[in-house]
C-alpha cells in the first residue's frame, strides 16, 4: 500500500484544475447577476423581482464549493522547489470541483429549461420545434449533470494514487456531501412547491434529487 509521502502529482495537473475552477466561477458569477431576469420564479411580498430559490441555491453552492476546491488544491502542493502535489487534499479538491460543476449545470440548465417551456406554451404554431429544442437542451444538461456528480468523482477515486483506505474514506465523505446537498435542494423544492400551492408535496421529492434533472 503506497504511503502518502510517496505520492507526487505534477503541479501542472493541479494548475489545469484551477483553470477549470476559475472558468466555473466566471459562469456562476454571470448567472448570479442574471437570475432576476430569468422567466418564472416565485413572487414574494417585498421583492421587486420573482425569486428563483433552486437556481440561487445551486449557484451559491457552486461558488462555495469552487472556493473550497481552490483551497484544497493549493493545500495539496508541497512547499519546496518542485511544488508537486503530495497530500490527500488533492482528491478532496477533485470532489469539491465536481460538486461545484454539477451545481453550475443545475444553475444554468434549470432556468433555461423553464424558459423553453414558456416558449412552447407561448408559440403554439411552432410548439413541436420548440419542444424538440427543449428536450435536446434537457438531455444534454442531464448528461452533463450525471457526468459531473457521479462519473467524475468515481474516476478520480478509482485512479487516485493514494491508499485504498484513504480513498474509501474520501468516497464515504463524498456520499455524505451528496446527501447534505440533496437534502438542502429538497428543502428548497418543498419551499417552492408550498408557495406555489402544488399538490406535488405528497410525492417522494427527495428521491428525485439523486437524478436532479427530474425536478428542473
Amino acid at each position: 500500500m503506497r504511503s502518502v509521502s510517496s505520492v507526487h502529482i505534477a503541479v501542472n495537473v493541479m494548475r489545469a484544475r484551477l483553470t477549470l475552477i476559475s472558468f466555473n466561477i466566471a459562469i456562476v458569477s454571470f448567472q448570479l447577476s442574471q437570475r432576476f431576469n430569468m422567466a418564472g420564479g416565485i413572487d414574494i411580498p417585498g421583492f421587486n423581482h420573482p425569486l428563483h430559490f433552486r437556481v440561487s441555491m445551486a449557484l451559491l453552492l457552486a461558488l462555495a464549493l469552487s472556493l473550497l476546491a481552490v483551497v484544497a488544491f493549493i493545500s495539496s502542493s508541497a512547499l519546496d522547489e518542485v511544488g508537486a502535489c503530495d497530500h490527500w487534499s488533492f482528491i478532496l479538491g477533485d470532489l469539491f470541483m465536481y460538486l461545484a460543476l454539477a451545481n453550475t449545470v443545475t444553475g444554468f440548465f434549470s432556468p433555461l429549461n423553464d424558459s423553453l417551456k414558456l416558449v412552447v406554451q407561448q408559440i403554439p404554431a411552432q410548439a413541436s420545434q420548440a419542444e424538440l429544442l427543449r428536450k435536446a437542451v434537457f438531455y444534454l444538461g442531464s448528461v452533463a449533470w450525471l457526468a459531473a456528480i457521479y462519473l467524475g468523482p468515481l474516476v478520480s477515486l478509482l485512479r487516485s494514487p493514494f491508499s485504498k483506505r484513504l480513498n474509501l474514506r474520501m468516497a464515504l465523505l463524498y456520499v455524505g456531501l451528496l446527501l447534505v446537498m440533496f437534502w438542502l435542494n429538497y428543502q428548497v423544492e418543498l419551499f417552492e412547491l408550498s408557495n406555489s400551492g402544488s399538490a406535488s408535496l405528497l410525492l417522494p421529492r427527495f428521491v428525485f434529487e439523486f437524478f436532479q434533472p427530474l425536478v428542473w
